[in-house]
């Protein structure tokens, strides 16, 4: 009975949504907005607390906690791979529900954002606390349904165009998935979907379909790849931009794309295992899909004017380097996977949340409206030139130590099959180029994420009279927002700052994954 507080950071929020969703609030629309803010905050800190002491104190505990039929069974369990996510989503939702409070205020339809918007928070804790395949793919096919309404939330034109595109596609991956979980359990050595380090497959019986199994994961991996915005299946993601900033801040930077993400790798290291899928046929096949999608997203990111689409293709590009880590299938390819996905959704969540208070205070959503709103808005200028510098890869901020991983785990991998055939030599070779075009969008980066820091503090042209109001001497009044906006903003930016710079204790953690589960 002490295993079922393991329950607990998943239904609270999933049973706090829905009674928000169901109660009508009887306060005038001002204060019950202030109430709705109220709770969700309450809500959400109370699981982040929960999932705290879970870390602290339950690491390796295990519930089951209901039982479909047969070997299925809904069980939830924190090993360090789950921890690390949770961790992580922990952290990020209470400062991001936080900027919602103010960001939302003046927005209409309040109960239903914030019902759904806690609710996401607790279907995103049970794929970080699953503890089978079989309990990862519910919670993942309820993110599609929770999520649903926040894309959809604008009731725009638009907005009801991306929604749709989204269910669409993720339905679609899901029906994917799904052949992937009736193959692990039909070939599971443990006649379960209970994640292990290495992988469950019976290696006797995969070896007579191994074509068949590895064509499966194939299936899997697109499948899941969906979430995580694997090109061709990428175009949900930049529509999705339509939602308010704390709704495509959560998607880009933590709950559906780091879920997508965070699922491959489970499929990939705790499934099928790399000992089965290392030097194979699809391994060159993910590597070239993640490799092809890393320089398709940040070509279209410097493209793109419009600021949230911009940062959509860059988060494109950039989740397929979790995905090319995946692909390395080696202890350190595991372990740079996790790193990236843990540093980016810092600097991820951190610029949309600046375009978010640049939007919500000025009006301007393009590239080319942002001339010389760095002197107007210094702080939240300030924090993204963190983000953009650390997106970049810039050493002493946490980019660079992703990237760095990224870079040795491809060449330590480079032959480890030692067979010496064509399919080892392809696969070198394409881990070698997973080199050449890291650099290759560290260089977009650069010039996607730098050209708005530049016009913002260097502005193309003079500035008119009613933008320098109040200043004098060319100041003009501060723009940036209240600190309900800023203080997460500033959190973000120090702790890209500290994963850069004191990277060791978080490193451990994710080295000691990796080398038990590669």
């Amino acid at each position: 009975m002490s295993d079922m507080i393991l329950a607990v950071p998943v239904l609270l929020p999933i049973l706090g949504g829905a009674g928000i969703l169901i109660r009508q609030l009887r306060a005038k629309e001002k204060e019950a907005g202030r109430q709705l803010a109220f709770i969700a905050e309450g809500l959400v800190l109370i699981n982040s607390l929960v999932i705290f002491w879970l870390l602290g104190n339950k690491m390796g505990g295990s519930l089951v906690l209901f039982r479909l039929f047969g070997n299925l069974t809904v069980r939830f369990k924190l090993d360090l791979m789950g921890g690390v996510f949770a961790g992580m989503i922990a952290f990020l939702w209470p400062l991001a529900t936080l900027y919602a409070w103010e960001y939302m205020i003046h927005e209409e339809r309040k109960r239903t954002f914030f019902a759904y918007y806690v609710m996401t928070y607790g279907v995103t804790s049970g794929i970080a606390l699953a503890g089978n395949l079989v309990t990862m793919y519910l919670c993942y096919e309820m993110l599609t349904l929770v999520t649903f309404p926040l894309v959809l939330y604008p009731m725009t034109k638009e907005a009801k165009t991306a929604s749709r595109r989204y269910l669409y596609y993720s339905i679609g991956g899901a029906a994917f998935a799904f052949i992937g979980l009736v193959f692990v359990l039909s070939f599971s050595a443990t006649g379960n979907t209970d994640f292990l380090p290495g992988g469950i497959l019976n290696l006797s019986l995969a070896q007579e379909r191994k074509n068949l199994l590895l064509f499966v994961y194939l299936l899997a991996f697109f499948g899941f790849g969906v979430k995580a915005a694997l090109f061709p299946l990428h175009r949900w993601l930049p529509r999705a931009a339509v939602a308010p900033t704390p709704v495509t801040a959560l998607l880009h930077a933590v709950a559906v794309v780091k879920s997508g993400a965070f699922a491959i790798l489970r499929l990939t290291y705790f499934c099928f295992g790399v000992s089965f899928l290392r030097g194979t046929w699809v391994q060159g096949v993910v590597i070239t899909a993640a490799l092809v999608t890393i320089v398709f997203g940040s070509t279209m990111a410097v493209r793109e004017i419009h600021w949230k689409r911009r940062l959509a293709y860059s988060t494109i590009s950039n989740l397929s380097y979790i995905l090319f880590g995946a692909a390395v299938m080696t202890p350190l390819g595991l372990t740079a996977a996790l790193s990236h996905m843990l540093i980016h959704a810092f600097m991820k969540i951190c610029s949309f949340f600046c375009a978010g208070a640049v939007m919500h205070q000025t009006g301007k959503t393009y590239v080319y409206e942002l001339d010389g709103l760095g002197r107007r808005m210094p702080l939240t200028f300030g924090c993204l030139t963190v983000a953009s510098l650390s997106l970049m890869g810039m050493p002493l901020l946490g980019g660079f130590i992703s990237k760095w991983n990224l870079a040795q785990a491809a060449f330590g991998a480079m032959g480890m099959t030692g067979s010496g055939t064509l399919s080892d030599k392809i696969i070198s070779g394409l881990l070698c180029a997973g080199v050449a075009v890291i650099l290759y969008s560290a260089l977009m980066t650069g010039i996607y994420m730098m050209t708005v820091i530049v016009r913002a503090y260097f502005p193309r042209r003079e500035q008119p009279a009613e933008e320098t109001e109040g200043g004098g001497e060319g100041f003009a009044a501060s723009l940036d927002p209240n600190w309900m906006m800023l203080f997460p903003l500033v959190v973000f930016a120090v702790m890209i700052i500290l994963l850069g710079m004191c990277p060791a204790p978080v490193m451990a953690v994710l080295t000691a994954i990796g080398g038990e589960a590669g």
